[in-house]
């Protein structure tokens, strides 16, 4: 049993080529719902195991982040091979986006010499958010406004991973928000 979140991690490093595979091989797109739903509930259940069976390391939560920059790498290949036109159309909220995404690693790096492993609370509702918008965007047509959304939601949350890196004293890992941060900043100004 302890070997479970490092398991459910694993699977969704798994799901993304699978995915890419799926893309490749013109597969109905009903497909990747499942695909999707699994590699989101192993990112929420990965953590949730982990803490309640005592494994909670630094290194499980920052396999974890690592893995869900892979499988969203992969998500984003096969998107393009199955949407090309609505990514083409797009390509500027997504550059963006990626860039957003980039920034955050960057500061980590550059603060901690760490892969960033927040896990906020808004972490968790951006990656709900993104489990919409590929669904929609894969089975559904969703058109680009589903891709400006995201990109709102991305901008906030990667945001708030920069301002919990700049606030830390410490590499931050599952850090809820970074509003207890900002108090205690000001709570020690004079």
């Amino acid at each position: 049993m302890k070997r479970l979140p490092f398991a459910l991690t694993t699977l969704r490093l798994l799901l993304g080529p699978l995915m890419l595979f799926c893309a490749l091989g013109r597969f109905a797109r009903w497909v990747y719902v499942p695909m999707l739903v699994a590699g989101t509930l192993s990112d929420i259940f990965d953590g949730i195991a982990a803490r309640r069976l005592g494994v909670a390391t630094h290194w499980l939560r920052r396999y974890d982040s690592v893995t869900d920059i892979i499988y969203y790498l992969f998500v984003l290949a096969a998107l393009w091979i199955v949407r090309k036109g609505v990514i083409l159309a797009n390509w500027l909220p997504i550059a963006i986006l990626v860039a957003s995404e980039a920034a955050s690693l960057l500061v980590s790096f550059a603060r901690f010499q760490k892969y960033p492993a927040t896990h906020s609370y808004l972490a968790k509702f951006y990656g709900l958010c993104l489990l919409g918008a590929v669904i929609s965007l894969f089975v559904l047509n969703a058109p680009g406004w589903c891709v400006v959304a995201l990109l709102i939601v991305a901008l906030v949350t990667n945001a708030e991973i920069i301002a919990i890196h700049l606030l830390s004293k410490t590499p931050p890992v599952d850090v809820r928000s970074v509003f207890p941060l900002l108090r205690q900043k000001l709570l020690q100004e004079p």
